[in-house]
């Protein structure tokens, strides 16, 4: 009951019993205590009491009342951090919130690091969370969103999946995209910039990339050389190539070297390639195989054997296995004796 509807009701009552009451017994009552004689009609001895039960009860309805409204904002607080935290549940970026009830913290603080996906539609929820699954939603269609614009930028890490697939969506429609990512590789998660590396590979010139060489990997390396035709050299030359070569050395395998040298073969003549490659042998152990194995493609046999001599008989044994039948029969070539994948094996 609303107190104020409570207060009239009970003035009412009151005022109808000791109306009643007079209407009975019109006359006065005295009570003495200490020598103080108190003389009051009948009727209101009869009411003083009931206005002294309204007063309790007023006081009692106005404590529960102020407890119940504490409550109240308790679990109203409660439910708008519930709201943030599913909103950021939603968007994989969980952030840690303080809930006051024991039940909710019991059960809701697991969002707080826990991230939430919807499958299918959803009705009835608040425009904060819908928003939150549009922009999921948009971006996993393949949508690029700016998320500057939706003021989430600086909200979201560069490792979070929703920035990462947004940035990839992004590198699709944009070309120039790509160069923004290489020039500012910390802003952004690796797997952007590994594909922001290779798209940029599958576009530019060696004079380009050489501006980016120290973002440079052996991946994106070979693409560029991959792309090289007697008709376009993409501005290569061994100036160029040794830089490259001399920036990725500490991450080149034998692997690397020799699918870098086959792709030379489409640019360079023999001659250029044998000396390039010599040169590169003598700086890089694992370049050695590549040399070695130009040498057998390019028909170089005595060239070949007199490289062998030059080393220990228990190296290149496979290469030397080739090399004596070679030297008999002519027409036997690498791939006869192993697979060009393995040969790095030999």
């Amino acid at each position: 009951m609303r107190l104020g509807l409570y207060i009239i009701a009970s003035i009412v009552l009151m005022s109808i019993v000791g109306i009643f009451v007079y209407t009975i017994n019109p006359g006065n009552y005295t009570i003495e205590k200490f020598g103080i004689a108190v003389t009051i009609p009948v009727a209101v001895w009869v009411v003083v009491p009931m206005i002294l039960l309204m007063f309790a009860s007023i006081v009692h309805m106005i404590f529960y009342s102020t407890k119940n409204f504490f409550k109240f904002k308790k679990w109203e607080k409660d439910t708008l951090s519930l709201e943030d935290t599913l909103y950021w549940s939603l968007l994989h970026e969980p952030k840690p919130h303080k809930f006051n009830l024991p039940l909710l913290k019991q059960t809701a603080s697991l969002l707080s690091v826990a991230s939430v996906k919807v499958d299918g539609a959803v009705d009835d929820i608040s425009d904060k969370l819908r928003g939150a699954l549009t922009l999921v939603s948009e971006i996993e269609r393949g949508e690029y969103v700016d998320l500057k614009a939706k003021k989430l930028a600086n909200m979201l890490s560069s490792d979070n999946p929703i920035v990462v697939k947004n940035l990839l969506n992004r590198l699709k429609k944009d070309e120039d995209f790509a160069e923004e990512v290489i020039q500012n590789r910390d802003a952004y998660n690796k797997r952007v910039f590994d594909k922001a590396l290779s798209l940029f590979a599958q576009k530019a010139n060696f004079t380009k990339a050489k501006k980016y060489i120290n973002a440079f990997n052996k991946e994106a390396l070979i693409t560029l050389l991959t792309r090289v035709t007697k008709d376009n050299n993409l501005e290569l030359s061994k100036d160029v190539l040794d830089e490259f070569i001399t920036h990725l050395e500490p991450t080149l395998e034998c692997a690397d070297y020799l699918k870098i040298s086959t792709l030379m073969m489409k640019h360079l003549s023999p001659d250029e390639n044998l000396k390039l490659w010599r040169e590169y042998e003598k700086k890089y152990s694992k370049a050695e195989i590549a040399y070695l194995y130009l040498l057998f493609e390019y028909e170089m046999i005595d060239k070949a054997g007199e490289y062998l001599d030059e080393h220990d008989e228990h190296e290149f044994k496979r290469f030397r296995a080739l090399y004596d039948l070679k030297r008999e029969h002519k027409k036997y070539k690498i791939t006869d004796l192993m697979d060009i994948r393995h040969i790095c094996d030999a």
